[in-house]
Order: structure tokens, then C-alpha cells, then sequence
């Protein structure tokens, strides 16, 4: 047996990849790697009992790709092995979805790996990353500033998919071919170095090898996999924090910060991403600097704060409450409903979160009462100018009564002393005047407005249908 095809044998074994009698679906695209992947299985086949099923996907990019899907199927023919194709145009999908050609040919590969998998009942999907390629992906991701994850070591083993050749290295794959006097598809762009992956395969991995040490590539997998169980540890521990910590809502998740604040970092920062991966498909997005926002806000003193996260959802703290999920859908909220009364009339007008709102001017009865219902308030409506429901604004003020006087205090701080959530804060509807804030429903009216000897025509407003109004 050659020695390239015991090592990867042992590979296999060690990493218990494969059971006798599956079906391996191959991914073979003619290169170099996959060549070598497709031969060295094809060499192993007897001895681990597997049946051998390529895919190759043409993406209609490159012009030599129908090149490429002769030499899959002559390759095939020659061995009496069943091949399957599948053509797409990749640019074309790429610019549909909004996305790199790379990305897109990436997506459509597996789903076609899969796909052909479910339909043969087969157990493993055979792909060809070597060690090049965890080295390559290694200091991609670290330039790009990435995390343990990005860090950690393309794995052997990822639920169908298996990486047989990640114990070897590229050279080790050219000798092998050589070896075996077997020809390869070459792929001319990979010697451009216009992406950062060939500047890194091309120039750096190389001038490594030469200048630093000749066994840079396999020291640099060593320490990847090292960081990859590293990370796979530090992530079950947040997982059973997240389990704990969290519950679901309708729109997203919501936890106590006091179960949160007092773990390590490192936990606190995974627990974050378990909620990126909760609420979104792909946490591709979510940069350092979101996860950086959102701890932040978990370690921030003051009562309520919010951010902005990709795909529309939002961050939110709320003293002990955090929250992460979509944001609210505040546009039909914000229009204003102004009350234009005489005395004599009254209105009943639909505002949101509030329900049914009747609105009346008249003249004031001394002799009666004032209601202290919770859903009906009085004001004076002499001193009234506008008067209007509307959603806050920056220069809202509110007036209230202290032993020295009635002093005006600015609605964003009367917000944050009553501890009103800050996703509540825009949108729910107030009572203003100007910038005068007659009544904050559930919470206040103001002093500057109420009913007194020299009151003339009453403004009254009834909450029909009750709720979080007794203020």
C-alpha cells in the first residue's frame, strides 16, 4: 500500500469516519485535492467496504470548466464508478442572492452534496480540505480579526461531512499524484493573487515554510485543533448558561442580567453568539464590534439602553431584563392624532397601545366633582394651545409639583427615573402640548394643567377600554 494511502487510512480510522458498507458521496471537482481524495478512496475501497458515489458541480464560471466535467467523467468511466453533474450558473445566483461567487459556489456545492446524499441513503459526504487549507483558513480568519471559533481547526468530522485528507498537506498530494502518474484539472486562478486566500496560499504559507520553518503548516493544524477543543469546552459551558439563563419570547430572547453579569467573559461572549445562531440562520454577519455592543450594554450601570444588530434585531437592556430579538414594528404607531375641540364636542379617536379614546370639552361645574376614575383624566383646557397624541420627541418636558414649586423635568429623564422599558419609551403615545407633556398614560399627568377655581371649559379624556392607564 503507498504510504500516502496508509496515512490516510489511519486518518480515517483514528477520527472513525467511516462504517463498512457505506455509501460516501465524493465531492470531485478534478483538482489536484479532489483527484487525490477520489484515488486514494478508490485504493481503499476494498479494505473499508465503502461505496464510492462523485459529485461534481459545474459553475459555469471559469472557461475551462467544461473541461473540468469531461475529465470527472472520463476519470469515472475509466473505473466504472457512477458520477453525478449538476450545472448551475453560479454568477448569475451570486448577484441574485447578494452575495460573493465564492460564497455562492459554496452554497450551491453542499446542498448538491446533500441532496444527492438523501436520495442514495447515503452516510458521509466525502470533501477534500488538507492541511493547507486549515492553515490557510487560520490566518484568514485571525487577519480578520476573528475569535476562537475562526481560530479553531477545520474539523475531521462534521456531522455527515468528512475531510479524509486533512492529515496530509498539498505537497504530500502532488507526490502522491505523481506517483501515481495521475493528471488533474489546474485551476489558473488559484496562482492569482487578487483574493486573500492565494495571497496566503501563494506567497505566505510558502515564504513560512522557507524562512521561519519548514514544518510551519502542520505546526499551524496542531495548534488549530488545540484552539478547536478549546473552544468546543468553553462552548458547552455556555450552552448550559444559556440554557438556564434564557427564556424564549414571541420575537426573541429575554434573560436576567443577574444570572448573566457574574460569569466569565469568555462565557458571557459565547452565550451571545448562541443567541446570534438562535435567532438567525447564519451569524455571518455579526462582527466583533456587535458582540462588543451587546456586552457592553449587559455591563452598563445605567437603567435602560438599546442597540441596532443585523437583520432588524435589536439589543435591549432594561435594568435587570435583557432582551435580544426583532425589533418592534413602529410605523403604524407614529403618526400624531391631534383633538381639535369646542366646547360642546366630543371625539372618540383609536390610539395605539391605548385602545378606544374618547376625547370632550366642556364647561366646568364647580359644584361637581372631579373623577378620580383610572381611565379619565381632567385638564384645563384654557391652558391648553394643541393639543395632540403623539409618540416622545427630544424637547418633551413634563411639569411637575414640589414643595418649592412646579419645576419642569425633561420626559427622557421622567422616563428613566420610573424605569419605563427604552423599547416602550418610543412608542408608546403621550399627551402633549408643544413640548409640554400633559399625561404620560399609566404614569403621570402634569401639575401645569390641572383643574383648579379658576378653571373655565374642562378637557376630559376616557380610556374606553381601560389597561395600563392609572396614572
Amino acid at each position: 500500500m503507498d504510504i500516502f494511502a496508509k496515512k490516510v487510512l489511519e486518518f480515517i480510522q483514528d477520527n472513525k469516519m467511516i462504517c463498512t458498507g457505506d455509501i460516501i458521496v465524493v465531492g470531485f471537482s478534478g483538482g489536484a485535492d479532489s483527484t487525490a481524495l477520489m484515488d486514494v478512496l478508490g485504493e481503499l475501497r476494498d479494505i473499508l467496504k465503502i461505496d464510492l458515489r462523485p459529485l461534481h458541480v459545474n459553475h459555469g464560471i471559469r472557461q475551462e470548466a467544461a473541461e473540468d466535467e469531461q475529465f470527472v467523467k472520463d476519470y469515472c468511466s475509466k473505473r466504472a464508478i457512477p458520477i453525478r453533474v449538476v450545472c448551475e450558473n453560479v454568477p448569475r445566483i451570486a448577484k441574485r442572492r447578494g452575495i460573493t461567487e465564492e460564497e455562492a459556489g459554496r452554497q450551491i456545492r453542499y446542498r448538491a452534496f446533500t441532496d444527492y446524499a438523501k436520495e442514495l441513503g447515503a452516510g458521509r459526504i466525502a470533501v477534500a480540505h488538507h492541511q493547507n487549507d486549515v492553515a490557510e483558513t487560520l490566518l484568514m480568519n485571525l487577519s480578520r480579526g476573528s475569535g476562537l471559533r475562526g481560530a479553531g481547526a477545520i474539523r475531521p468530522v462534521r456531522d455527515m461531512i468528512i475531510r479524509p485528507l486533512l492529515g496530509v498537506g498539498r505537497a504530500e498530494i502532488e507526490e502522491y499524484l505523481e506517483r501515481r502518474g495521475q493528471p488533474f484539472c489546474t485551476d489558473r486562478t488559484n496562482f492569482e493573487n487578487e483574493h486573500t486566500r492565494n495571497i496566503i496560499r501563494n506567497c505566505i504559507l510558502p515564504e513560512f515554510e522557507r524562512s521561519i520553518n519548514s514544518k510551519s503548516i502542520s505546526h499551524m493544524c496542531r495548534a488549530a485543533a488545540s484552539v478547536s477543543e478549546a473552544e468546543e469546552y468553553i462552548r458547552s459551558v455556555a450552552k448550559k448558561e444559556f440554557e438556564i439563563s434564557f427564556e424564549k419570547e414571541k420575537e426573541g430572547l429575554r434573560a436576567d442580567l443577574g444570572n448573566i453579569r457574574p460569569l466569565p467573559e469568555i462565557i458571557r461572549k459565547n452565550i451571545i453568539l448562541i443567541c446570534f445562531e438562535q435567532l438567525i440562520a447564519s451569524r455571518k454577519d455579526f462582527s466583533y464590534e456587535h458582540l462588543t455592543d451587546v456586552l457592553e450594554l449587559i455591563d452598563g450601570k445605567c437603567g435602560s439602553a438599546c442597540v441596532s444588530l443585523p437583520y432588524g434585531l435589536i439589543a435591549e437592556r432594561n435594568y435587570d431584563s435583557f432582551f435580544i430579538g426583532k425589533r418592534g414594528n413602529d410605523t403604524p404607531e407614529m403618526l400624531p392624532i391631534p383633538l381639535k375641540l369646542r366646547e360642546g364636542e366630543e371625539t372618540i379617536v383609536a390610539v395605539p397601545r391605548l385602545g378606544q379614546v374618547r376625547a370632550e370639552v366642556f364647561a366646568y361645574d364647580k359644584a361637581a366633582g372631579i373623577p378620580g376614575g383610572a381611565y379619565t383624566k381632567w385638564f384645563d383646557y384654557d391652558r391648553i394651545q394643541a393639543v395632540v397624541f403623539r409618540t416622545r420627541k427630544k424637547m418633551d418636558v413634563i411639569s411637575i409639583s414640589q414643595k418649592d414649586g412646579i419645576h419642569k423635568k425633561r420626559l427622557a429623564k421622567f422616563m428613566t427615573d420610573e424605569k419605563i422599558p427604552e423599547r416602550e419609551r418610543n412608542l408608546m403615545y403621550i399627551l402633549a402640548d408643544g413640548n409640554e407633556v400633559l399625561w404620560v398614560p399609566g404614569y403621570r399627568r402634569c401639575d401645569i394643567c390641572k383643574v383648579g377655581i379658576d378653571t373655565e371649559r374642562i378637557l376630559a379624556i376616557t380610556i374606553m377600554n381601560g389597561g395600563n392607564t392609572n396614572g
